[in-house]
């Protein structure tokens, strides 16, 4: 017996003509069938279902969509479904071979298509129509099929057509959530984007009868069918949704591949560009360094281009995403040359909201950012608004006046000061003396930004009354300040200003223990000495030569210093006589000491207190 699928399946279509059925038991149905109701016998492509002529209906019609399926095996054999045939008759396991060869179980096979879909892949086949050929004595039922005039497409092409439409609504789709991405307002940062097409979706099967997957017909991998995956994205457009740290994972974000190399050679197209790109342009500025002066230029020119786009109008879908990109990468933006231009162009350009957005997101890291040489252009920016200036002075005063003052965060310090002084806020300076007493003369010899730090008190604190804690605390530590590789530059500054030149070079003068032990000591004895005229000497002499309260004179300090022996012979050669026989006498009392360095017995030489060794003691010890 030939196994034909489609000659007894219960899904075939009823027709207008009654057919001629032998009713051989209660569940014994004839094959005999008219022409019209004959399923092809050939290889017909399976997914055609229009009618070949014109005046053939349509076999699945509309008009069948609302029939239950329960009714469908006996519709397609032109049973009454009243007669309760073959009904009773329990379903056989597919493939079951009948009691009798000539005899078929209405529910012997199952039926692959799907109620209600007159065409598509789920559709039945049309019927090929068959040879009337009575004469011949030919049966209705084994006719030979004629030319059917339907399209040669095989399910491979179908789904090739298929696939492709879905990549072009793949990508419609991920245009689309990109647009939106950043079309709310600044308060509202939900995105709304249409559902994702992926392997897991069914948008695939959207036209489909839902009775096909909740009836048991099988899965989709039982009929042979693939799933397609999406198409190949640059970069992942759900990560424009700023929801929050769990929707949106920085550390693992990276530009489309493709982006990054033209920007950083300034080749790209910024006329152009479409605003999806802005994002990943941003991460690109805040991210990449430059290695080579070409990319420094191109980084520079993508800055440019963006930051005129924060001139216009920010209800514009650019502008926005341009603005909220920033405040998402602030705090990287904000290290980079070129990054922290951009930023400040935020603070200058854009309203209040978006400034403060912008100070919570790095509201943590103030101290660091300030401390930077690019940082810090950022804050200085940001504290001249009235509205962003106390979060920042919180954060540094926070921290610590004195552990920011020693970082590179004074420059942020010196902006602040300078406009509260100009202000006439006086309490701010109130508060750093009271923190700072006692440890002005540290921070002026910790590290270069501590002694600019100090430096800039009397630059910016205005009245002497302000600048006296600090400008006391240095006088009373001149020595150490003036002999420290970075606090002499803060003595030099002193010695610049004129209502303090006075009270420092006597300082000078009368430090204990001596300034002139190094080579910047040494230089600020001389501006010392040569400005003061005679009274500086006679001032120095006495300071240096003084043992009150046993302590060791000075000039010792200054004689055994690798530098001391120059020093030492330009103050002989400005002394009066008494002032040489003082001197004279303060060495021969500490002449052993003096007798322990090349310089010390150098100088009792040339006092005559120990005499040129002879032609006699030479040859001896020879």
């Amino acid at each position: 017996m030939t196994f034909q699928p489609f000659a007894t399946s219960p899904w075939t279509p009823p027709t207008s003509q009654p057919s001629s059925i032998s009713i051989a038991g209660p569940s014994i149905i004839s094959r005999v069938t008219t022409p019209r109701d004959t399923p092809p016998s050939g290889s017909v492509s399976p997914v055609v279902a229009t009618p070949a002529l014109a005046d053939e209906p349509a076999l699945w019609s509309d008009r069948y969509r609302s029939l239950s399926a329960s009714n469908i095996g006996a519709m397609g054999n032109g049973i009454n479904p009243s007669l309760n045939v073959g009904h009773g008759e329990q379903r056989r396991v597919l493939g079951d071979v009948p009691p009798h060869s000539n005899q078929v179980s209405p529910h012997a096979l199952a039926s692959p298509f799907m109620p209600g879909v007159n065409n598509g892949a789920w559709g039945p086949p049309v019927p090929a129509r068959q040879n009337h050929n009575n004469a011949h004595g030919q049966s209705h039922g084994h006719g030979q099929p004629r030319n059917q005039n339907h399209r040669n497409i095989s399910l491979q092409e179908k789904l090739a057509i298929a696939e492709e439409k879905i990549r072009q609504l793949t990508i419609e789709n991920q245009k689309l959530r990109e647009r939106n991405a950043f079309s709310s307002c600044n308060n509202q940062h939900a995105a709304f984007t249409s559902p994702p097409v992926s392997s897991r979706s069914s948008m695939i099967f959207d036209n489909i009868n839902p009775s096909f997957t909740t009836a048991g017909y099988g899965h989709v991998a039982g009929l042979g069918l693939q799933r397609f995956e999406d198409p190949e994205m640059c970069f992942d457009p759900a990560k424009f949704s700023h929801g929050g740290d769990d929707q949106l994972e920085k550390s693992n974000y990276s530009p489309p591949p493709h982006l990054v190399g033209p920007i950083l050679q300034g080749t790209f197209n910024f006329a152009d560009m479409p605003i999806e790109y802005v994002r990943p342009i941003v991460w690109i500025i805040a991210h990449r360094i430059p290695n080579s002066s070409s990319e420094s230029s191109g980084l520079k020119a993508a800055v440019n281009a963006l930051a005129s786009r924060l001139g216009l109008p920010h209800n514009l879908d650019s502008t926005g995403i341009l603005v909220r990109s920033i405040i998402e990468w602030a705090k990287p933006l904000c290290f980079t040359s070129c990054g922290n231009y951009l930023c400040q162009q935020l603070l200058e350009r854009c309203g209040l909201d978006d400034r403060q957005a912008f100070i919570k997101e790095i509201q943590d890291d103030i101290v660091s950012i300030a401390s930077d040489k690019f940082g810090t252009h950022v804050l200085c920016k940001a504290i001249l608004t009235k509205e962003l200036e106390e979060p920042i002075s919180d954060a540094l005063i926070k921290f610590g006046i004195f552990d920011s003052m020693k970082t590179g965060a004074r420059r942020l310090w010196r902006e602040y000061l300078e406009k509260c002084r100009q202000a006439r806020q006086f309490e701010i300076f109130t508060r750093i003396n009271e923190e700072m007493a006692g440890r002005w003369s540290e921070l002026a010899c910790i590290n270069e930004h501590g002694s600019i730090a100090v430096q800039q008190v009397f630059e910016v604190f205005g009245s002497q009354e302000l600048m006296e804690p600090c400008f006391k605390e240095i006088l009373e530590d001149i020595a150490r300040i003036s002999n420290n590789q970075f606090g002499h530059f803060a003595i030099t500054k002193l010695i610049g200003y004129p209502q303090l030149y006075r009270r420092t070079c006597e300082a000078i003068l009368t430090s204990y223990p001596p300034v002139a032990v190094t080579h910047h000591g040494v230089n600020f004895a001389k501006i010392a000495l040569t400005e003061g005229g005679r009274g500086s000497i006679v001032k120095y002499v006495d300071a240096i030569c003084s043992h009150d309260d046993g302590r060791t004179p000075g000039i010792v300090a200054i004689a055994t210093s690798s530098i001391g022996k120059a020093h030492l012979t330009f103050v002989l050669s400005c002394l009066t006589p008494a002032e040489h026989v003082r001197v004279r006498q303060t060495c021969r009392a500490y002449s052993t000491t003096l007798r322990n360095s090349q310089s010390g017995n150098d100088l009792l030489r040339s006092l005559g207190l120990i005499h040129a060794v002879g032609v006699r003691h030479r040859a001896g010890s020879g």
